[in-house]
């Protein structure tokens, strides 16, 4: 029996599952703390404190630009920010300082929690200047619900969920656990229209349906967006597409 659109149950739930798609996503997650841990020993970052979280903040060099705060991925219930410095040796070099906040998880709290907490995040981080947004995965999806509420300098969501309902079909709903009006309220797709701020979107074309799908929807719903589309690319190695080429450079010149 379909449940959303051409998908039954078993096909909307391996829509879900980024090990259907990424066989090898163990070795990107290893490669996501290794590179972490190559950043933070060459840039040293500050290990400061929002509310009962850490942030690393990676210094920025030459001719400063604000601050670009990173918010990781990880189905909203893994990783941390010792996974997700990966961006900050090329926007570091750029001119940016990068923030890499911890945030709780989910179960453990609820996803509205989680965006009250990034929105905490986000005001400890006002008063360093201009901020620019990015996020991977459900981190896109944390960016988005945010750039829907507040004015950035920009926004970058690479690989993202932007409507819950389907989300919430599939196997993921014994964790994301929303009701239909909380479901609503955080589907940044269905909020397009609030987002002011430049936008670029990337996904690959590896991914899921369902990822490719969704981020599609939000291209279409966002004309001022600049879509980088990343042949071949799966899941895990789109989140290295903010720091390098056209993507890179496209979002440097934004500040």
């Amino acid at each position: 029996m379909k449940i959303w659109l051409q998908h039954d149950q078993a096909s909307l739930d391996a829509a879900y599952d980024q090990r259907v798609w990424a066989p090898d996503m163990a070795d990107w997650l290893a490669r996501y703390r290794a590179d972490t841990e190559a950043a933070r020993a060459a840039l040293r970052p500050a290990v400061l404190s929002y509310g009962p979280h850490g942030c690393d903040l990676y210094p920025a060099q030459g001719r400063p630009r604000g601050v670009l705060l990173h918010i990781h991925g990880g189905a909203w219930r893994a990783q941390s920010r010792a996974d997700s410095g990966i961006l900050a040796p090329a926007f570091c070099a750029a001119g940016f300082e990068v923030a890499v906040p911890d945030f709780s998880l989910l179960p453990a709290r609820r996803l509205p929690d989680v965006v009250q907490e990034l929105r905490d995040c986000v005001a400890w981080l006002r008063p360093r200047g201009p901020i620019h947004l990015s996020g991977h995965s459900s981190g896109a999806h944390l960016a988005a619900v945010l750039a829907t509420e507040q004015d950035f300098a920009s926004v970058t969501l690479v690989s993202g969920l932007y409507d819950l309902e389907p989300v919430l079909l599939s196997s993921r709903r014994d964790y994301v656990m929303l009701d239909a009006a909380e479901a609503a309220a955080l589907s940044p797709l269905r909020h397009a229209a609030r987002i002011t701020a430049p936008v670029f979107l990337a996904w690959g074309t590896a991914e899921s349906p369902e990822f490719i799908r969704q981020s599609a929807a939000l291209a279409a719903a966002l004309p001022q967006a600049a879509c980088f589309v990343l042949p071949g690319v799966n899941h895990f190695a789109a989140a290295y597409a903010p720091a390098q080429g056209a993507m890179h450079e496209a979002v440097v010149a934004a500040a």
